[in-house]
């Protein structure tokens, strides 16, 4: 088989550096991939050479990424590959080529995805009901806020995302309730510990999971149940993760678990592309792959697809001033291109207008094909007010990416609320939005009885309210069909009130949620990936308008033309970073980030003076510019 492989042309899309990292034989691999050097292709490659070379099976294969969207790529890929260049190969290697196209054999997902696949299977070990639900962040929030009520603190003193994003972080840390304690060096976060306890003990109370449980949970089960651990590691023989340099201490404990027998893990990243600290990312297990596997063989993707090389240029003289790196210099694989351009505003305003007004000049040469091919970085969110305010006065369509969400909004919480609450009985966050919703005349004192089952019986709208609930549940209709048969049976058709404009509104995204409902047969199935998706699964192309959002958000994704503004000390790099030098290096490698987003066109701008947080602030320009040669910039 292997001498078959080496003959056919599988791999000729492939550049030397990309079939070097492909062929990799066994054993750990760090692939380090600089920005726009096909990553995604060369996992894609390696998961059906295996299949090939090792006589595998599809489920042998544990693919990991961090974005549902990423994830989704990764399975198209593999599978148009599959039937592309590979079918009598695999049809002989496997038997039967239908395994090797049914999606569901794949363990393809997000770190979160995979860890509620094991945890569907092996959650009674843990004392939960395999159809557990998992709370989101404005669930999580509402706990701790009733917490806070039980145990007569004040929401004002002790603030419950300050406190979830404290437990949120020791879960990260894989820091259980009782080691917390451990930790908690003053009042705050004793107190802290007990919430935090007590949490746990209502989510599991619940038959809940949060979102920072699946892998915490994961990882306990792996590392307490032996079994459990051989049974995976057997399953998943050969381990591809994406973005390995943006893994946390769980993400990470987790990989190096299911690795530990075979050592085959192809870990693929950038450490230059490392922006992810605050949510509790280490990028030092990035360089320190080779410390944790000896073995490790190492190679390097420098050819770049994306960018010209004079942004190229550019965004590796920023990065060169980062002691903690490995060094890649990207080359580009086409040539000429313009020079990054950097503008000088007197205010926000100015910036704005020259955005805009930059916009539709290249739209109108047809150097920019859509507006959903330029966007606006920029580093908090704060700065999109002025850019709202001027593409608003001058009728250019935009979006804000990372705002409200769809599956934030009140009117599709509510239906979800509704559906988890069908699903399973004892979520009482759900019950807790929804008994009131629409109205039925349920006060507090009622409320109060809502664990007593002999109210629930007596108590004519308690009644009702769970009568209506089990007759739902029992219809055991799909999702799209139990959506219609909620808004007619809870009258919550007439509450959007459809005949205003904002009641038009609210039914169209109640509509919308019917369109991504038709997809699952099952309501388990339909939950699960609703309380996996994050900000950028979410990003709709189909409506052309302008992009805006933080340089956080725009990792993994790319653009024709991009805009950097708020190019200022203080703003970026931020204010926070500039006393602490990992902190600043770290905005480094955020300032590369944006810059490698840009495939044609880079502007980089900054104002004289700006209004941000209700002052007036008049801050150099960032430390970013003056590291960038002149002999790459022109001025505007």
């Amino acid at each position: 088989m292997s001498a078959k492989i080496e003959s056919m042309n599988f791999l000729k899309d492939l550049n030397p550096e990309q079939q070097a990292a492909v062929m990799a034989p066994d054993g750990p691999v760090l692939v380090l991939a600089g920005a726009g050097s096909g990553k995604t292709r060369v996992i894609a490659y390696r998961a059906v050479y295996l299949l090939l070379k090792k006589n595998l099976q599809p489920g042998n294969l544990l693919i990991v990424t961090f974005t549902n969207k990423a994830a989704e790529e990764m399975r198209e890929r593999i599978l148009m590959l599959s039937e592309k260049h590979a079918q009598k190969e695999l049809t002989v290697a496997n038997k039967n080529k239908r395994l090797l196209l049914n999606q569901k054999e794949w363990a393809i997902g997000t770190f979160h995805a995979i860890a509620l696949r094991i945890l569907r299977r092996e959650a009674k070990r843990l004392g939960f009901f395999s159809n557990f639900v998992i709370y989101d962040e404005l669930d999580s929030k509402r706990l701790i806020t009733a917490i806070l009520k039980k145990f007569n603190l004040d929401p004002q003193k002790y603030q419950p995302q300050i406190i979830a994003s404290l437990i949120s972080g020791a879960k990260n840390e894989l820091v259980s309730p009782s080691e917390y304690q451990n930790y908690a060096n003053n009042s705050f976060l004793k107190i802290v510990s007990e919430i935090y306890k007590e949490y746990q003990k209502e989510l599991k109370s619940a038959n809940a999971m949060d979102f920072d449980d699946l892998l915490f949970n994961t990882v306990y089960v792996l590392e307490n149940f032996p079994e459990v651990k051989e049974f995976y590691q057997n399953l998943w023989q050969y381990i591809l993760v994406d973005e390995y340099q943006d893994t946390n201490t769980a993400q990470y404990r987790f990989l190096k678990i299911l690795a530990e027998k075979r050592k085959n893990i192809f870990a693929v990243g950038d450490d230059c592309q490392a922006i992810y600290s605050f949510r509790g990312a280490n990028f030092r297990n990035i360089l320190n792959f080779q410390k944790d596997w000896p073995a490790a063989q190492v190679y390097k993707l420098t050819t770049n697809y994306r960018s010209t090389q004079k942004i190229l240029d550019a965004a590796y003289n920023v990065i060169l001033n980062n002691q903690a790196r490995i060094d890649k210099k990207l080359v580009a694989s086409k040539k000429g291109g313009a020079p990054v351009f950097v503008y000088e505003a007197y205010d926000e305003e100015d910036e704005a207008y020259f955005v805009i007004n930059e916009i539709k000049a290249l739209k109108k040469l047809g150097i920019l094909p859509s507006l959903n091919e330029a966007v606006v970085l920029y580093r908090t969110n704060a700065q999109s007010r002025a850019l709202e305010e001027a593409c608003l006065q001058e009728n250019l369509p935009y979006r804000i990416i990372g705002g409200l969400r769809f599956y934030e909004r009140k009117e599709i919480k509510d239906i979800l609320a509704y559906l988890r609450l069908i699903a399973l009985p004892t979520d009482q966050a759900s019950l807790l939005r929804i008994i009131n919703v629409p109205p039925r005349g349920i006060g507090e004192k009622t409320l109060k009885e809502l664990n007593d089952p002999q109210a629930r019986i007596l108590n004519p709208k308690l009644r009702a309210f769970f009568n209506l609930i089990s007759e739902l549940r029992d219809s055991k209709l799909p999702p799209k069909e139990l959506i219609d048969k909620i808004l007619e049976k809870t009258g919550y058709i007439h509450y959007l009130k459809p005949d205003t404009k904002e009641g038009e509104a609210r039914l169209e995204n109640v509509l919308e949620l019917k369109t991504v409902a038709s997809r699952f047969t099952t309501l388990e199935d339909f939950l699960d990936e609703i309380a996996l998706l994050t900000d950028l699964d979410l990003l709709d192309e189909k409506i052309e308008a302008l992009p805006l959002m933080t340089l956080h958000q725009a990792k993994g994704l790319e653009f024709n033309t991009v805009f950097m503004v708020g190019m200022e000390e203080g703003i970026f790099p931020h204010s926070k970073s500039l006393l602490e030098n990992s902190a600043l290096e770290e905005e480094r490698r955020l300032c590369y980030v944006g810059m490698t987003r840009a495939k044609n066109r880079l502007y980089l701008i900054y104002a004289l003076q700006r209004e941000l947080y209700g002052s007036l602030l008049n801050n150099q320009s960032s430390r970013f510019l003056t590291e960038i040669p002149e002999g790459l910039i022109e001025k505007i």
